[in-house]
């Protein structure tokens, strides 16, 4: 009787697996855009996250081998998760070739194409045509994924609005412009040197680098006509880092010192971005970012001045709501009075809690920390209590 009971269960499993075998296949869920890192940025979309066997696929008996293409996906997981994008686009092609009628190998297959996509267009191996091609395939293979069709209209627009841009390179960063723009031309240096001064700066605030790495930043200066066509944000916009620094200017020799200021914002924004990643808060990213554009001393009096003017009698914005981009509030008024709020309220802070408090709440994220757990861990406070001295009822 033993014996027959257990040879039933043994045939009984043998039957649920092979019926569940397309299950096997290890996949990649769509995870939607990510947040911007910048004050005036588009929200970058990502990829989703990297593909991951499921428990099904690690409870497969090892008498019972999994088919060539389940491991021919593993594989290409593998490969895409060391960004060996053509050796991944292989693999993972095959298994469509193969299993054409399996969604989990055209979505991985599109992922594939949307990471090597965007690592053409901003990387080391910058090649924008490619980067498009790339994309547009990726949107075939995957309709549902609707943040990559944005992110395909973004690269088109920034493809014709740079068409014959020059690209200066220097130690950390790429400086792209419009040769014929005889007043850019000329004043570029004072650009570059302000850049390279910034980046030695915020390096040592930061401790780390992000061009060291081998990619440098890309910086493109547009008319203001071209930046609204590449970036879809409002005027009020002064530039735009969405994994590319991008500012308009109309007249340099006019607008150095602002273009400068702006250049310094939104480089930090890039530094914030390689400290922290997506988890850091658009409050404590903006706050930073507007208290050290000035230099490591941090704002003049009168821009701290400006901001409680601008802030008035209102209340402040709870934390949360100040969590994301800026870039989809379309109410002039509401943001100044956030950008305000959040450079008095990271003033605050670091004149209260120290620049070091700053640095850990933004690195914590790749930690598995939240910025409000760091800051109630070492100093025993909520960081909404901290706001509510910051700007009291009244």
């Amino acid at each position: 009787m033993r014996f027959r009971y257990t040879l039933a269960a043994a045939l009984l499993a043998l039957a649920v697996l092979l019926i569940g075998g397309r299950f096997l296949e290890s996949f990649r869920a769509p995870s939607g855009p990510a947040r911007t890192q910048v004050p005036d940025g588009l929200e970058q979309v990502a990829p989703t996250s990297t593909p991951e066997s499921t428990s099904v696929a690690q409870e497969t008996p090892p008498s019972l081998a999994p088919s060539p293409w389940s491991a021919r996906n593993k594989a290409g997981i593998d490969a895409l998760d060391k960004e060996a994008f053509e050796e991944a686009a292989e693999h993972f092609a095959a298994c469509l070739t193969a299993r054409p009628d399996e969604a989990v190998y055209a979505h991985n297959l599109a992922e594939t194409y949307a990471r090597w996509a965007m690592f053409l267009h901003d990387g080391d191996a910058w090649d924008r045509t490619r980067s498009i091609d790339l994309l547009q395939q990726a949107v075939d293979l995957h309709p549902e994924r609707l943040d990559l069709p944005g992110l395909l209209e973004r690269y088109r627009r920034s493809e014709e609005a740079e068409e014959g841009f020059f690209t200066r390179h220097t130690l950390h960063f790429e400086v792209a412009f419009d040769l014929n723009r005889t007043e850019v031309r000329t004043d570029v240096q004072t650009l570059v040197m302000a850049l390279e001064d910034a980046y030695l700066e915020y390096g040592e605030w930061f401790g780390t680098r992000p061009a060291d790495h081998g990619q440098p930043i890309r910086v493109v200066i547009y008319t203001q006509e071209g930046f609204s066509a590449v970036t879809q944000v409002g005027a009020w916009a002064g530039g735009v880092y969405d994994g590319t620094i991008r500012v308009p200017l109309t007249d340099l020799s006019r607008e150095l010192v602002r273009v400068v200021s702006v250049l310094r914002h939104e480089l930090l924004h890039a530094f914030v971005d390689g400290a922290g990643g997506g988890a850091v808060p658009g409050w404590l990213n903006e706050g930073l970012a507007q208290w050290l554009e000035r230099g490591r001393r941090g704002p003049a009096a009168g821009d701290l001045e400006r901001a409680r003017m601008a802030m008035g009698t209102a209340r402040p914005f709870p934390l949360d709501q100040l969590k994301g981009s800026l870039a989809k509030w379309d109410d002039p008024k509401a943001i100044e009075r956030a950008y305000a709020q959040s450079l008095l309220f990271v003033a605050h802070m670091e004149s209260h809690f120290g620049a070091p408090l700053l640095r850990e709440m933004i690195e914590c994220g790749p930690k598995g920390d939240t910025p409000r757990a760091v800051f109630k861990a070492r100093v025993g406070l909520e960081l909404d209590s901290v706001l509510a001295d910051v700007f009291p009822p009244r």
